[in-house]
């Protein structure tokens, strides 16, 4: 079957096709065909149904086992949607309790703050869980959030912009656009909840406190990164915002040595 040529529907495949159709889900999985089967008196398990599904051009192959794109009539033609963050809705759909979510420049895209996809899209894990094999395109940051550090955007779970924030404050070696900030790092902290911020950071070491108010101020809001500072761990000694062997600008107030997010701001002076 070519690219565009049309998708047979058997007769008995029918209701199943269209069922698919009356719900577009971008991606079934081989439990949820059989129970599509039994709700249309099909005789067929799940798997066996992908199969046909697929030869017929109604179904593509993923990376994520038990799991396919589905392709509906009004594309006309075997193809994909061009969803970049279609093996991890694939995850999800075949392990709903799977505990990763967008993160640091791939969350900011999705919150409308970056406009600038990451060349590969950045995955957050909690400390000891591994990355499934689809997603070993995706970079994965090791961080552990929980459940009030996430919000859902278009279906998945994806760090709210305190835990972005706070995220950068804690890793900021697994950030990667620190050129292009400055362009969205006031909104970004003009709608962020302080409180919330103060939240993610628990258990977090000092230098993490420390570059977190220097965001939170950087992007105009003195008096949250102010009062994060007050909330410091005990210490002693500057922190690095970006590598130690870049020079910096040295920011007395918060302790910190910036040679990554200054500059983005300086580039967007008039």
């Amino acid at each position: 079957m070519s690219v565009d040529e049309a998708r047979p529907i058997p007769a008995r495949l029918a209701p199943i096709i269209q069922a698919l159709e009356l719900d577009q889900p971008r991606v079934v999985t081989a439990s949820g065909l059989g129970e599509l089967a039994g709700t249309n008196g099909v005789t067929k398990d799940g798997t066996q149904l992908a199969y046909d599904l697929r030869r017929l051009g109604w179904l593509l192959p993923l990376r994520t086992r038990g799991a396919w794109e589905f392709v509906p009539a009004a594309r006309a033609g075997r193809l994909g949607a061009g969803d970049r963050h279609i093996e991890l809705r694939a995850t999800l759909a075949v392990d709903p309790d799977f505990p990763g979510a967008l993160a640091m420049e791939s969350a900011a895209v999705a919150l409308g703050l970056a406009g600038r996809v990451p060349a590969h899209e950045v995955l957050s894990l909690p400390p000891g869980r591994r990355r499934p094999k689809a997603l070993d395109g995706w970079r994965l940051v090791t961080l552990a959030v929980g459940p009030d550090a996430l919000t859902r955007i278009d279906g998945l779970p994806t760090w709210r912009v305190e835990t972005l924030l706070a995220g950068m404050a804690c890793r900021p070696d697994a950030f990667e656009d620190w050129p292009n900030v400055a362009e969205w790092l006031p909104r970004a902290v003009a709608t962020a909840d302080p409180d919330r911020v103060d939240r993610c950071l628990s258990g977090a070491p000092r230098a993490a406190w420390l570059r977190a108010g220097y965001l939170l101020a950087t992007g105009h809001n003195q008096n949250a990164g102010e009062k994060l500072k007050a909330g410091t761990p005990p210490g002693h000694g500057p922190v690095y915002l970006g590598p130690r062997h870049l020079d910096g600008r040295f920011d007395k107030r918060f302790e910190v040595i910036d040679s990554v997010l200054a500059p983005s701001f300086e580039s967007v002076q008039p």
